[in-house]
C-alpha cells in the first residue's frame, strides 16, 4: 500500500512536470534545463574574471552554480498556479477536494530535484572550464548545504507560487525576485560592499548564506559558525515555506470570493 502511494506521488509529479513545462522532447529538455545554465555560469563568470581582474573564479562559480536552482525554483515552481490558471484547470483544481498544499508539494518535487541537479551541472561546469579544484573539499557537507539552499529557494518559490492565485503579470514577479537573488545574495557582488539597507535585504532572502557557506568549504575553512549558518538558512526556508502555506490558503480565500480564478 504504502509502495503504491509512493509510486503513484512520483509518477504524478513526473507527469506534471512534462505536461505544465513543455519537456516531453528530450532534446528542449537538454537546451532549456541544461545548456541555457550552462552559458548562464560562462557568461557572469567571464563577467567577473573581466571587471575583477580574478584569476581564481572559484567564488563566481560557486555562487553562481547554486544561482541555478532559481531556474525551477522560483520560475518552476512559481508557474505552477499561473499555468494552472492559463490553461483554465484551475478552477478544477481549486475544487479538489485533495489538500492543495499536498497537490502542489507534488507538482514542485520534480523541480527540487531538478534545481539540484542544475546545481552540480554548475559546479561540473566550473571544473571543466574554469579549473576550480574540489581536492580536499568536504563534498557531503557541500552537498547538504546544496539541499539546504535549494529547501530554502523552494519555499521563497511557494510564497511568489501563491501570487498567482490573483495576479496576472507573474513573469513581472518572478523576474524581479531572481534579479533581487543575482544582485543581492553575494553570487556576484559582495554582500559586505552593498549598503546597509541592501545587506539587510540580502540576509533576509535565501541563498546568500548558503552561497557563504559554499565558499567557506571550497576554500576548507569550516568552522561551527558554519553550522549555525545552515541552521539559519534552514530556518528561513521553513518560514518562507509556512508564509507560502498561509499565503496560499489567502489568496484561495480571496479569489474565490472574488470569482477571479477563471479571470486571466
Amino acid at each position: 500500500m504504502l509502495f503504491d502511494i509512493i509510486k503513484r506521488f512520483f509518477r504524478q509529479s513526473l507527469l506534471s512536470f512534462k505536461a505544465l513545462f513543455g519537456e516531453l522532447d528530450f532534446k528542449v529538455y537538454v537546451f532549456v534545463q541544461i545548456i541555457d545554465p550552462i552559458l548562464q555560469l560562462i557568461f557572469f563568470c567571464l563577467l567577473a574574471k573581466y571587471v575583477y581582474k580574478a584569476d581564481n573564479i572559484t567564488p563566481w562559480v560557486i555562487g553562481n552554480s547554486l544561482l541555478l536552482c532559481t531556474k525551477n525554483t522560483i520560475f518552476g515552481i512559481g508557474f505552477v498556479l499561473w499555468g494552472e490558471r492559463i490553461f483554465g484547470t484551475l478552477k478544477l483544481l481549486v475544487a479538489a477536494p485533495a489538500n492543495k498544499f499536498l497537490v502542489f508539494v507534488g507538482r514542485s518535487f520534480m523541480h527540487i530535484i531538478d534545481a539540484m541537479i542544475k546545481v552540480i551541472i554548475g559546479l561540473v561546469t566550473g571544473y571543466l572550464l574554469f579549473g576550480v579544484s574540489f581536492a580536499g573539499v568536504n563534498l557531503p557537507i557541500l552537498g547538504l548545504n546544496i539541499l539546504i539552499a535549494v529547501f530554502a529557494a523552494s519555499g521563497f518559490g511557494l510564497l511568489i507560487c501563491s501570487m498567482g492565485l490573483r495576479i496576472r503579470d507573474m513573469n513581472l514577479i518572478m523576474n524581479t525576485a531572481a534579479t533581487l537573488l543575482l544582485a543581492l545574495s553575494g553570487a556576484n557582488f559582495p554582500v559586505e560592499k552593498l549598503p546597509n539597507i541592501l545587506q539587510k535585504i540580502s540576509y533576509i532572502l535565501p541563498l546568500t548564506r548558503s552561497i557563504e557557506i559554499a565558499n567557506s568549504i571550497m576554500h576548507g575553512v569550516f568552522t561551527s559558525n558554519l553550522y549555525r549558518l545552515m541552521l539559519q538558512e534552514l530556518f528561513i526556508g521553513v518560514i518562507y515555506l509556512s508564509i507560502g502555506y498561509l499565503m496560499l490558503q489567502y489568496m484561495e480565500n480571496k479569489a474565490r470570493k472574488a470569482a477571479s480564478l477563471d479571470i486571466f
